[in-house]
């Protein structure tokens, strides 16, 4: 009797195991097209706080980025680019897991002109399930996220996908 046992006890942990694991996982926002955005709070190197809330009305790429990664500083010049000659759509630089003392210096080393936002904690990473970087969000006027893609991008591929699917 005890050996017919063990296996249903098993078999009942397992279970119980992969329902929490559902359950848990399906509360959270997925953050992918058709989703609304998630609303954060994030301070720049300076000490000034933006929230995304603050840019309703217009677009905005998020873009997760960390100073380690080869990709993301081969695609920094392609996001100067894309911050300096296209006004319409706001570009916030998600610095994950980077402390401030190590973005001051690469922002004064690559003379950066972006807007880099401390994701520390890489909480807001975790809100919109980001697992990598670089890693880009496009959110509509009205909060929508309309895409989402890893890996590099560049200036002209922002601003196609911009105005094909979120000008009017």
């Amino acid at each position: 009797m005890g050996k017919k046992i063990v296996p249903i006890l098993v078999i009942v942990a397992v279970i119980g195991v992969l329902g929490f694991l559902v359950s848990g996982l399906g509360g959270k926002a997925s953050a992918q097209p058709g989703d609304q955005s998630i609303d954060f709070e994030l301070q720049d190197i300076d000490g000034n706080t933006y929230k995304l809330s603050d840019f309703k009305g217009q677009p905005v790429v998020l873009n997760f980025f960390a100073t380690w990664c080869a990709p993301c500083i081969d695609e920094a010049p392609e996001l100067e680019a894309f911050g300096a000659e296209y006004k319409d759509a706001k570009l916030l630089i998600l610095a994950k897991g980077e402390s401030k003392k190590r973005m001051e210096k690469y922002i004064g080393e690559s003379g950066s002109e972006l807007t880099y936002l401390l994701d520390t904690k890489e909480e807001i990473s975790k809100d919109y399930n980001v697992i990598g970087q670089p890693e880009t969000i496009i959110i509509d006027r009205n909060g929508v996220i309309i895409e989402r893609f890893s890996g590099p991008t560049t200036k002209d591929d922002l601003i196609r996908m911009i105005q094909e699917e979120v000008s009017p």
